[in-house]
């Protein structure tokens, strides 16, 4: 299934090691027995606010407890105090809340505070084993939370409830590590699994549409990968479990996500050449360590029907290994006409604890992704001449895809991945991971056009053969956290990088032309396959590109006092590009490094309160053409690297401990890229800085116990400066909305356990469709409903969720090429054994 590695990848595996093995390191495990207190031991607890320290002393005295720690975990960290009757466990969380460490068992009668384990995303619910001694890994996720309570009421095991959706959420930052999103300097937003489930999303789509700061940028149905405007960037790659890859995101199924991290703003620093409006993680699955038996029947919208069977846990008694497995199916009509969207996954994922203080994992998957009529993108000119038109057209029936439904795109993905986080001793950790993942795509495409003098034609129908991208990524860091004349510091060096390679046919593609010209568009569906599409020989395999980048970085968060704290890093970033002929000459390339720095000051004025101030530089690789001669006048070729910078201030707040309100001002600078078509092909150039800035605005959590909301939106002033094309200076790029306002509500009705009503409202602004900002595009608001009941059935958990997006059934552009989605009704009912 998988190719071997070639010498650039070995190279690039062997550094990231190196740097990271070089020196020691070490992560925190658990502890290892049950305490003798039982669950149910009640106390009154009398605790003013004021620092941590104090607090955890008077919980000692006032408990009988015995707490272990480290003094210099709690500098600077505050408690808000406690008056109230309750459980120990349940007043230490209290106490714990917002402050980035657990309380974990350590013998009878006593406990240890440490911080969270490197590598969570969130603090969940810990699971501390009375019979044994508890793995480093065995901190189950939310969906554990239901057999984890009922342990603790047989007596076998003691519960330590750490987690505050909102206030304790966790976000990996490259080589940072894992920080509380309250307390990183930078826009992050986290989308659980829940609300994956919630909406019943197949896609990315749906939660990119109710992101408030994000934007889609095409719907998925039209390449088969996530594609998303942050910060007015368009971005079709990401990041995997904190693992960058220059490859698209194809081959990434929403049934194996834990959740999904969207960073706004540059990312240089933290993975290395990438998306300058910012960055997706996406997290999978990890193994649970109480069992998981979780069925999931439902539709996905009109007759995509799907099951999926998520399952996890302890395959050993000792809970030294442990696994999770999720597979999923998917086939049926979408709600466009004529669209077909098969799709499978089979994903696992294994951890060994090798010891309390070394922990492996490994997970692979294998992913089909079919669909038959797809999307496509639209033009328009003024005549056959290509000449430009002044406006935009107004907008199709969205519940049509416009294209022959002999259409069709196939993709099929295999990736592997290994981590490994090791504590070697109290001051040095470790952390390491790899992820191999291979594409083989290939598609029939057409493109409407409309033409002002004789109307509606598919254009450029072309057959692609099948290709390969072969994407390699790799990173190591080495943390060592110590004080220095009363300043603490958690440095970090390590390298990362990652390799794509991609194989192509000596015949890439073979081309149809146009269709006749149609007065009505909906003749575009029928046209009949020219048989020029099924006479091809592809011939010989060759690479046709390959590009890497490579990062050494050094970086330190430094408190100097209980407010005041920096993050100082510098990556030495070198990115190389090379395309290839047929027979194997170099026919374009560039090798180029360059320092990039960051330095962030974060002030916290008050325990709930962050501010900070972000500079960041990144080297970004150059855009490159599609390699698709029948569309490009210049097809494969690589544009100039350049460096990007941001200037980023923003402020954090937790009025309550379940609501965390975000705010962020912001500039950005980078090249500017734009298409022009010339003699009915479209020229990519480079020319010009863009420059983007904006105020961002976010709340989410629970304003009340019933009442959940993610809100917010974003204002931007977008143009292009610097520039030698005097048409674009002062021009907006295309493409892009300047304004983002959306709501999503769900409020829990009264009186009706588990039953729940959710809503959402989403506006995008204006946007321009060429360089020259003669065709605009209106902006749109869609509307979205959903039903939510949860309840047992003989003891075991039940979900249904139903949700109807587009309820207006508007039709609309989403972006400067593709039509927005269709009313769609989706529902799913989810069954835990």
């Amino acid at each position: 299934m998988y190719e071997k590695m070639g010498h650039g990848s070995a190279r690039l595996l062997v550094a990231a090691l190196l740097a990271g093995t070089t020196l020691t390191g070490g992560m925190t495990g658990f502890a290892s027995s049950a305490m003798a207190q039982e669950n149910g031991g009640v106390n009154a607890y009398a605790i003013p606010a004021g620092s941590l320290s104090d607090a955890l002393n008077s919980f000692a005295q006032q408990s009988g407890l015995q707490l272990n720690y480290d003094a210099s975990l709690t500098l600077g960290r505050h408690s808000q105090g406690l008056n109230a009757k309750l459980p120990w466990r349940d007043a230490l969380v209290r106490l714990l809340s917002g402050t980035g460490l657990v309380a974990r068992a350590n013998g009878p009668a006593a406990v240890t505070i440490a911080r969270a384990t490197t590598g969570a995303m969130t603090l969940d619910t810990l699971l501390v084993s009375a019979s044994a001694e508890a793995p480093v890994a065995a901190m189950p996720s939310e969906e554990d939370t239901f057999d984890a309570a009922d342990e603790a009421r047989r007596g076998d095991a003691i519960v330590v409830l750490g987690h505050d959706d909102k206030i304790d959420t966790r976000s990996a930052s490259g080589p940072w590590g894992d920080k509380l999103v309250i307390d990183t300097p930078y826009a992050i937003s986290v989308l659980s699994q829940d609300l994956i489930e919630s909406v019943v999303a197949g896609d990315m789509d749906q939660m990119f549409k109710m992101n408030p700061v994000v934007q889609n940028s095409a719907p998925s149905t039209v390449y088969g990968t996530p594609y998303v405007t942050i910060r007015g960037f368009d971005s079709q790659k990401g990041v995997v479990d904190g693992v960058r890859l220059s490859s698209t995101l194809t081959g990434i199924s929403m049934e194996e996500l834990a959740n999904v991290e969207i960073m706004n703003g540059l990312s240089g620093f933290l993975y290395g050449v990438g998306n300058p409006g910012g960055v997706t993680n996406y997290v999978l699955k990890r193994p649970t360590y109480t069992p998981t038996r979780d069925i999931t029947v439902g539709d996905y919208g009109n007759k995509q029907f799907f099951v999926h069977a998520d399952l996890g846990g302890k395959i050993d008694r000792d809970g030294m290994f442990a696994y999770r497995l999720n597979v999923s199916y998917q086939d049926g009509e979408t709600a466009k006409k004529n669209q077909n969207i098969a799709r499978s996954l089979f994903s696992g994922a294994v951890d060994w604890n090798v010891t309390p203080d070394l922990l492996l994992q490994v997970e692979a998957a294998h992913t089909y992704y079919r669909i038959d009529g797809i999307d496509s993108r639209f033009y328009a000119y003024a005549d056959t001449s290509y000449a430009a038109i002044d406006h935009w057209i107004e907008p199709l029936d969205a519940s049509k895809t416009w294209t022959p439904d002999w259409t069709y795109l196939q993709i099929k993905t295999d990736r592997i991945g290994t981590n490994a986080k090791w504590k070697l001793n109290d001051t040095f950790s470790l952390r390491a991971a790899y992820l191999y993942k291979r594409d083989a795509q290939e598609s029939i495409n057409v493109y409407p056009a409309y033409f002002e003098d004789v109307g509606w034609k598919v254009g450029w129908a072309s057959r692609s053969a099948p290709s390969y991208n072969i994407a390699q990524g790799a990173y190591a860091y080495l943390d060592s956290e110590f004080e220095t004349l009363g300043i603490k510091h958690r440095l970090t060096l390590g390298a990362s990088g990652d390799i794509l390679r991609v194989k192509r046919h000596v015949t890439n593609s073979v081309s149809a032309g146009f269709s006749p010209a149609f007065t009505d568009p909906n003749d575009m569906n029928t046209w009949a396959m020219p048989d020029t599409l099924n006479t091809y020989s592809w011939g010989a395999l060759y690479k046709s590109s390959q590009s890497q980048n490579t990062n050494v970085i050094l970086g330190d968060d430094i408190q100097f006092t209980e407010q005041l704290s920096a993050m100082v890093g510098v990556n030495r970033s070198t990115v190389q590009a090379r395309n290839f002929g047929a027979t194997g000459t170099r026919t374009s390339s560039y090798n180029e490094s360059a320092y990039t720095p960051t330095i962030s000051l974060v002030f916290k004025p008050a325990a709930r309160v962050t501010t900070y101030a972000t500079y960041m530089e990144g080297l970004e690789q150059g855009s490159t053409v599609p390699d698709d001669a029948t569309l490009y006048n210049n097809p494969g070729e690589i544009m100039k690297p350049y460096v990007s910078k941001q200037y980023e201030v923003g402020a954090k707040y937790a009025p309550i401990d379940a609501l965390l309100i975000t705010g962020a001002l912001y500039r950005i600078e980078k090249a500017n890229s734009f298409d022009e078509t010339v003699n009915g092909k479209i020229t990519r150039t480079q020319d010009g800085v863009e420059v983007h800035q904006g105020v961002e605005l976010t709340v989410t959590g629970h304003v009340t116990p019933r009442l959940n909301v993610m809100l917010g939106g974003t204002v931007m002033d977008l143009k292009v400066t610097k520039t030698s094309t005097a048409s674009l200076l002062g021009k907006k790029p295309t493409g892009v909305s300047d304004m983002l306002a959306k709501i999503f509500a769900d409020y829990e009705i009264p009186g009706l356990d588990g039953f729940s009503i959710s809503g959402g409202v989403y506006h995008a602004g204006k946007m321009f469709k060429e360089s020259a900002n003669l065709q605009k595009i209106d902006g749109y608001t869609i509307v979205d409903l959903g039903m939510h009941y949860k309840t047992e059935i003989d003891g075991h958990p039940i979900r249904f969720d139903l949700n109807v997006a587009n309820l207006g059934g508007l039709d609309y552009w989403a972006t400067s090429s593709q039509l927005g989605s269709p009313r769609n009704v989706a529902f799913a009912v989810k069954y835990g054994f």
